[in-house]
């Protein structure tokens, strides 16, 4: 058997405060430790006209410098035309491409014309890797003769030690409140406390059962929650989550498993599946259901899920599921 060349699309990201930036971050390093090899743009935004047609010099050479047994990953959404480009050359040579979805925005968005246009690039590719099955069975209502493969979580990197963790009704909520519009009623909810972690947050929501817990680096945070469970909700109400989370892996899930926290999620959410086979958290239909299903959970029963919540999130910290996806693709 020939030996697989591995490489990876490098896209320059330092560490940055936003989910997509991050992911894509911590998956270069991970591959990196793998054995790939970083594929660099040498102007790497795009700017005058000379530079663009650097990029499309650049684009060629490094199409034509990959050996013909290879396989190359992208992430996707595609950030730049010029990936694009580098797409179409390497598909020309007939070498083996692999896009790790982040993102599908036209979902997200429910913008039709956008998501033609993201399922016409996705074609392009060899494998896909989706966040679920779900996520993988909507795309082969699209893209019924692609090879797709599922991840199952994103890992999250992440070093020190994570806080013991006891029952109680205490909640933690990290993300982005300028879109978490649902906070605006966690007021609402008696007898349920949240520890609020991120940017946006307007400083008059916090009440007598909701505290501001600050802004903090994202590889620092796993050891800085506190509380008994994270919350994976997204949208503006408290009744239900947005439609993304039918397909979506949220990034948040994720920093809560590597944080040692169980999770508390949302009934129909892609992830729902996976929480309930590990035995992971508590799924629930509204955010009122909270109070009762905790108070309600028998002896011994979160120490179970603090127990399979520890192993899981030593294998999202060490990359696990990025390396398991991997290996399935190379030896298929």
């Amino acid at each position: 058997m020939n030996k697989t060349h591995k490489y990876y699309l490098a896209e320059g990201y330092g560490v940055e405060l936003y989910n997509a930036a991050i992911v894509r971050n911590d998956n270069e390093k991970i591959l990196d430790k793998e054995g790939f090899t970083a594929l660099k743009f040498k102007h790497t935004k795009e700017g005058s006209a000379m530079v663009k047609i650097a990029r499309f010099i650049n684009a060629f050479q490094i199409a034509s410098t990959i050996k013909q047994n290879s396989l190359v990953l992208f992430h996707f959404p595609l950030l730049a035309n010029i990936y694009k480009l580098l797409l179409c050359f390497l598909k020309w040579r007939g070498i083996k491409t692999v896009a790790l979805i982040i993102d599908i925005d036209g979902i997200r968005d429910r913008d039709e014309m956008l998501l033609k246009k993201e399922m016409k690039q996705l074609q392009q590719f060899t494998y896909l890797i989706a966040h679920n099955p779900a996520m993988k069975k909507k795309l082969l209502g699209y893209l019924p003769a692609s090879k797709i493969f599922s991840i199952d979580l994103f890992d999250y990197p992440s070093t020190g030690n994570t806080m013991p963790r006891q029952l109680s009704t205490t909640i933690c909520f990290a993300g982005n409140f300028s879109k978490a519009k649902f906070v605006n009623d966690l007021y609402k909810m008696e007898g349920v406390n949240f520890n609020l972690y991120g940017s946006g947050i307007d400083k008059k929501l916090v009440e007598n059962n909701i505290s501001y817990k600050g802004i903090f680096s994202p590889h620092g945070l796993p050891q800085k929650l506190e509380g008994s469970f994270g919350l994976v909700w997204d949208g503006s109400s408290i009744e239900t989550c947005d439609d993304y989370l039918l397909y979506n892996n949220p990034h948040k899930l994720s920093l809560y498993l590597a944080a040692g926290l169980p999770v508390i999620a949302w009934q129909q959410s892609a992830t729902a599946t996976f929480i309930e086979e590990n035995k992971l958290g508590i799924l629930i239909n509204s955010l009122h259901e909270i109070k009762e299903k905790i108070n309600g959970m028998l002896p011994g029963e979160y120490e179970l899920m603090s127990q399979n919540t520890q192993r899981v999130g030593v294998q999202i910290r060490e990359g696990y599921f990025l390396k398991k996806i991997i290996s399935a693709i190379l030896y298929k």
